[in-house]
């Protein structure tokens, strides 16, 4: 994390030296509460495995957070204030999605399954002391119901989310939108997976053999900044929110027991900001894997991989291979290091140290180590060694010609005083009033470029998902993943609801705006680095006839 941009825009408000320094001091507040303490904390990564990988990983269950529950009945959500004993010591206060399994058990922040063509009835009920809402990220769906800030759930108020499902089978997921103040909902806690089915993700499964809950685990990473009283600490104003503690499904630092065999694990990056670069390891060789899916379900055919980009709000459905390791290794699933390339303007008047808001935590592009996996002795089965084949598992068409496509352009950049912006739009400046209208039916080509000086922006779109169609001026380790042409990477083969924009380069979607729905229905687009949409890094635009 770097800090020009906060620097900056609190320069830009000020006059003189002395003003300069007392800025700080006025705007940010901790929204942790009084007396959280910010002392240093031991930096985990530098602890030995059997002092850090000490807590088993929470599974998709009956209760709890991961309970699982099935929207074929109408589900009632309440947003309110719980604790939950995440850390050894005192218990940890969160904001999350309370809710009753079908057997009466309570639960947060639940694991929601539904098929596709479903309709689903989720109720909402804001029990906490500000706006907030359900935002269904990735899902198509009209205005209403998207749970963007154009629709917030006032405190003490509700409201009920009906909505077909129409989208591919695939690792969604649902969290808290509200304009200026979702990274600080996210960041303690208001967010949950959403796992849509439909006949081609069942026949995978059934060809794969792997059970769901057992060998087919989603794995829901975040890093959360914990003081020294386990809370989550969170300051208004920040920028690029990063943690010293790693949850995996709601579990710190967590270990996994694998039998000697294939995995299926549907990754999901929802950090604030934190940029993953997932791999696993043992004895630091990567263990083969196999990219079979995104952000908008399976791809046509697995694609072997080392490790991946994951930024935050991305997908990814692997399996990965444990058959070599004998009972009693270990593996990790580690983030490896990269180039952050955080390319903002160092000049300023000021160069406070960018980890003081995170102390413990790693910094940016820094290898970070997430969970721990313990090899045992398969002792009921003997599964194969060797996959199907996996070279038609899904029905996914080439990325579309786009010539005579319309193009729309979209620069991503920050200004003098530190504000980040989509061509010139801000969504503090420019508030709810769409920048521009699209025409329900058409197809357009958004041409998305980042500034050099800039930093890795994912950017979501609502509503719809789309294609990327190429990129161009990638960063080395972007080109080198090539697979396909016109720069295309095996992320990139499937459909997406999130892209990442590399410093300097330029990455083309293809998105078509056909819907069911009437009316003038309005839709996000945003940088998911969650501080940066905070800031403003976001547009509304609609669509309509």
């Amino acid at each position: 994390m770097t800090d020009p941009q906060r620097r900056r825009f609190l320069i830009g408000l000020t006059v003189g030296g002395a003003a300069t320094v007392a800025g700080p001091i006025a705007m940010w507040r901790y929204t942790g509460g009084h007396g959280h303490s910010l002392a240093p904390l031991p930096d985990l990564q530098s602890l030995p495995p059997d002092a850090r990988f000490v807590q088993p990983l929470r599974l998709p269950g009956s209760a709890g957070p991961m309970a699982e529950i099935d929207l074929r009945a109408p589900l009632e959500l309440s947003a309110q204030a719980t604790r939950l004993n995440l850390f050894p010591g005192a218990a940890t206060a969160l904001w999350a999605y309370a809710a009753r399994t079908a057997a009466g058990e309570a639960t947060v922040n639940p694991l929601l399954r539904v098929r596709r063509g479903d309709s689903i009835d989720v109720g909402l009920r804001n029990r906490l002391e500000e706006d907030t809402t359900v935002h269904w990220h990735g899902l198509h769906v009209d205005e209403a119901n998207d749970g963007s800030g154009l629709h917030p759930v006032a405190a003490g108020a509700s409201r009920r989310y009906r909505l077909r499902v129409d989208n591919r089978a695939g690792l969604y997921w649902y969290h808290a939108h509200p304009h200026g103040r979702t990274g600080a909902q996210l960041q303690r806690g208001l967010a949950g997976l959403l796992l849509v089915e439909d006949e081609e993700e069942l026949a995978l499964r059934q060809r794969l053999g792997l059970r769901w809950g057992e060998r087919d685990l989603p794995l829901m990473i975040a890093d959360k900044q914990v003081d020294t009283r386990n809370a989550i600490v969170y300051k208004d104003g920040a920028d690029d929110w990063i943690g010293n503690r790693v949850l995996v499904n709601w579990t710190p630092e967590p270990y996994l027991d694998v039998i000697p065999a294939w995995y299926r694990f549907r990754l999901a990056n929802v950090c604030n900001a934190r940029m993953l670069r997932p791999c696993f390891l043992h004895d630091d060789k990567p263990l083969p894997m196999l990219l079979v899916g995104s952000d908008g379900g399976l791809l046509e055919r697995a694609w072997p991989i080392d490790d991946l980009f994951l930024a935050p709000a991305q997908r990814a459905d692997v399996l990965v291979d444990f058959g070599a390791l004998a009972p009693g290794a270990k593996a990790v699933l580690r983030s490896l290091d990269y180039v952050a390339m955080e390319n903002e303007d160092e000049s300023g008047a000021f160069a406070p140290d960018p980890m003081g808001d995170h102390p413990g935590a790693v910094a940016m592009g820094e290898p970070l180590e997430l969970m721990e996996l313990r090899v045992i002795e398969c002792a009921t089965e003997r599964p194969p060694a060797q996959l199907p084949s996996l070279d038609a598992m899904s029905s996914v068409p080439a990325p579309p010609d786009t010539a005579g496509w319309p193009v729309r352009a979209l620069r991503l950049r920050m200004d003098e005083q530190g504000r980040w912006f989509i061509n010139d739009w801000n969504f503090h400046l420019s508030g709810h009033e769409p920048a521009f209208t699209v025409k329900r039916g058409t197809r357009e080509v958004w041409e998305i470029r980042n500034s050099m000086t800039s930093m890795p922006h994912p950017m979501h779109l609502h509503g719809f998902q789309f294609r990327v169609v190429s990129r161009a001026i990638s960063p080395p380790d972007i080109r080198g993943r090539q697979v396909a042409p016109n720069g295309l990477t095996a992320q990139d083969l499937g459909w997406s609801d999130t892209v990442v924009v590399w410093p300097g380069e330029i990455v083309r979607l293809a998105i078509d705006f056909s819907q069911p729905f009437q009316g003038v229905q309005r839709y996000m687009l945003h940088c998911h680095n969650l501080e940066h949409e905070d800031m403003g890094m976001m547009l509304t635009f609609a669509v309509a006839d």
